[in-house]
């Protein structure tokens, strides 16, 4: 697949313009930005950026409890018809003119991977100057561990120009190299992989087992928290200062 930035463009362009429902995927993804943001302090009205917003419909989500400036490289004019609410900007992320230090909370709803790996320190460092000091980053962005353990995984599982997985590891590595504090991590969206520990995570016997003894909500921690869903999520916080963040 040509992953040219015009492409790209192109693709989202397209893929956005067909939007009708958010599937289930992405349902859980905002379920958990959500849950990640009653636990953070925030303004009453905090200013939100969506950054890599893609259809828009995310940002009419967060637009319910905040102040939204979404960011695509996609056309949004679309989007901006569907949530007049929001502040929509069609931009080159990598080569926007963003507001420095402007915002709350941060979010970015499977974006990083589609980022060239050279190239996603600068995104992340993106994120980091759009924030406010002691503001918020809600990320999400595919496992690569369990892609590893997924049989084909990448004609199955890779299906956009550009797909740059990491390893929780690297994400959390990216994200400090950067500046942020990561406060929490975790993955979600359970079923995917076959190889090794994997066979354990999503055998319906084992899961059925669990659940029997009561153990069902320490299994589901430890799946969680142990990375072996399909996308990662992690919480991280810009320092109020230097002196914090050393």
């Amino acid at each position: 697949m040509d992953s040219s930035l015009e492409a790209q463009r192109n693709y989202y362009t397209n893929q956005w313009n067909k939007f009708e429902n958010a599937n289930a995927y992405e349902l859980q993804r905002m379920a958990l930005t959500l849950s990640y943001m009653a636990t953070i302090d925030l303004p009453r009205r905090p200013n939100i950026c969506d950054l890599g917003c893609g259809a828009g419909w995310s940002s009419g989500v967060l637009g319910v409890f905040g102040d939204v400036t979404g960011a695509d490289l996609s056309d949004l004019s679309g989007a901006q018809q569907r949530f007049p609410y929001c502040h929509f900007v069609s931009a080159n992320i990598l080569e926007w003119d963003f507001p420095k230090a402007a915002f709350d909370l941060v979010v970015s709803l499977e974006v990083l991977e589609h980022i060239e790996g050279s190239k996603q320190a600068q995104y992340i460092s993106i994120a980091y100057q759009a924030l406010k000091p002691g503001g918020h980053l809600i990320l999400t962005t595919p496992n690569m561990r369990t892609f590893d353990a997924v049989p084909g995984g990448e004609q199955v599982l890779k299906k956009q120009p550009l797909e740059n997985w990491l390893y929780a590891k690297e994400l959390h590595q990216l994200l400090r190299t950067q500046g942020f504090m990561v406060a929490r991590g975790r993955s979600l969206i359970f079923g995917e992989g076959r190889r090794g520990l994997y066979c354990l995570t999503n055998s319906h016997k084992v899961n059925m087992c669990m659940q029997s003894l009561g153990m069902g909500p320490l299994w589901g921690w430890f799946k969680s928290h142990g990375n072996f869903g399909l996308h990662l999520a992690v919480l991280a916080r810009k320092p109020l200062s230097a002196s914090e963040a050393r």
